[in-house]
């Protein structure tokens, strides 16, 4: 579920002309800096004297959402119910979205990522307000919507706190641990605990025990594969989710500077930096090209991180499917010491453009997808975790496999409350700033203190021309 995102470059661009596009064109959101409202992006005050339509009028709304997440054949039962609103999916990339949110020209429903993307959007004023619209709304109610809903509350500071300008279409803890059975059986390594979290230490530890080399000193086994590009290696998103446990934010309070020189940061390295010294996982210093969730189904990675969507790979799988019950999944790791927790990595979802000529039929369109027969037709499959607890029920619960995720997922549901803090003038460029500097790692070329200096300078470097871009 590795999903389309906005690049920072596109973002900065944008916001060059947002103030000037948003402004003339508000129709319900905030144009300029919509973190200092409440919810006065309401459809109460805008929505009727801006919607563009006369009675009898057939709305075109048109939405991000990609053609492998909206069927024709869910649009067509949509405009069956809905004869005044024709549904139109715009594919865009990231070029193209900037270009059209600069023009005015942006879908009305944008598909993106609660994590990386939100708290960007909002700050440039892009999306709109839509917390009197999910307060008041008979699809959305409060007792019944899971906390990961909350990170798209964003209130200019903290994600999780303020006005909601979104919800995602599901989710997934994207960090825990899918096992193979046959792998520790074939290391000799018992299963750990499916209660208690691994630190990340521990887990380094287990990968290690679990890899395997031949009499010639190739491996036939790997302990670990990951969600990124199959690189058993340290990783800006993991990172986020190590320093998310152990309770430390490496961004000043507004988001105006950010400092990776910190020991956390450092440990998180070091920890990855002995799993590729001692092969636990495919990683660039060995150029492993394997794709390690082929080598999983193949019995030769013994575990994988991944969140609850993996369940559905595991799933419809054919090598998996005559030994289901020799996999499962654990716990998310955490920091030594740390608090548990279970975030999110993406939380692909959407907003409503804040420019939208049509809000209340963008509205209408949004419910029905977030929270309509679309929501119980993706928790039925098991590929992503509902947003509404009453739809839980809907979770594959057949199998041995399946009981034995939802029974470890309520624990981590019950720690999904706590969500990365992604700076939202990096947006995306973190990763490639990550990346620069942590790739000379790998290969003894850099030390590790050297290496979040240089993240630390470039980084801030960024955030210095995206707030300059954006007239901050």
């Amino acid at each position: 579920m590795r999903k389309w995102t906005i690049m920072l470059t596109a973002i900065t661009a944008a916001a060059v002309v947002l103030s000037g596009c948003g402004s003339s064109n508000n129709n319900g959101g905030n144009a300029s800096n919509s973190t200092n409202s409440g919810s006065g992006n309401s459809s109460s005050d805008t929505s009727k004297s801006n919607s563009g339509s006369k009675s009898g009028d057939v709305v075109t709304i048109k939405t991000s959402i990609t053609a492998g997440e909206l069927s024709k054949d869910q649009i067509a039962e949509f405009e069956k119910e809905h004869p005044n609103i024709h549904v139109e999916i715009e594919e865009v990339d990231a070029t193209k979205l900037a270009a059209e949110l600069a023009t005015g020209d942006a879908p009305d429903v944008i598909r993106l990522l609660g994590v990386q993307d939100l708290p960007s959007y909002v700050i440039k004023g892009i999306a709109m307000d839509l917390t009197d619209r999910i307060n008041t709304s008979t699809v959305f109610k409060a007792d019944d919507l899971m906390d990961i809903t909350n990170v798209f509350r964003f209130d200019g500071k903290t994600v999780g706190a303020g006005p909601i300008y979104g919800l995602p279409k599901d989710w997934s803890n994207d960090y825990a641990i899918f096992y193979n059975k046959k792998a520790f059986d074939a290391a000799g390594v018992p299963l750990p605990s499916t209660t208690e979290p691994m630190t990340l230490p521990e887990l380094m530890d287990l990968a290690k025990k679990l890899t395997i080399k031949g009499a010639d000193g190739k491996i036939k086994q790997y302990g670990i594969g990951t969600n990124s590009g199959a690189k058993a290696e340290p990783t800006y998103d993991s990172m986020l989710e190590y320093l998310l446990s152990a309770g430390v934010n490496i961004n000043a309070d507004d988001f105006s500077s950010i400092n990776f020189d910190n020991q956390a940061v450092k440990d998180y390295i070091n920890f990855w930096l002995d799993g590729v010294k001692n092969n636990i996982g495919p990683n660039s210093v060995n150029n492993d090209q394997s794709d390690s969730g082929d080598l999983f189904f193949k019995d030769q990675v013994a575990m994988q991180i991944f969140g609850y969507w993996y369940s559905g790979v595991i799933r419809n799988d054919e090598r998996a499917k005559s030994h289901i019950e020799d996999f499962g999944m654990l716990p998310t790791p955490i920091a030594p010491n740390g608090t548990r927790v279970a975030p999110t990595g993406s939380a692909t979802g959407g907003i409503i453009n804040a420019a939208t000529k049509h809000p209340d039929e963008a509205w209408t369109f949004y419910e029905w997808y977030f929270g309509g027969k679309p929501a119980d037709d993706r928790a039925k499959t098991g590929w992503g975790l509902p947003i509404f607890k009453s739809k839980m029920d809907l979770l594959p619960s057949e199998t041995a496999f399946d009981k034995q995720v939802n029974e470890v997922m309520k624990g981590e549901i019950e720690n999904s409350n706590k969500y990365l803090v992604v700076n939202p003038y990096l947006s995306n460029g973190g990763g490639s700033i990550f990346s620069k500097y942590a790739q000379p790692l790998l290969f003894g070329k850099s030390s590790v203190d050297d290496a979040v200096k240089g993240m630390t300078k470039d980084a801030n470097n960024a955030i210095e021309e995206a707030k300059a871009a954006a007239g901050q």
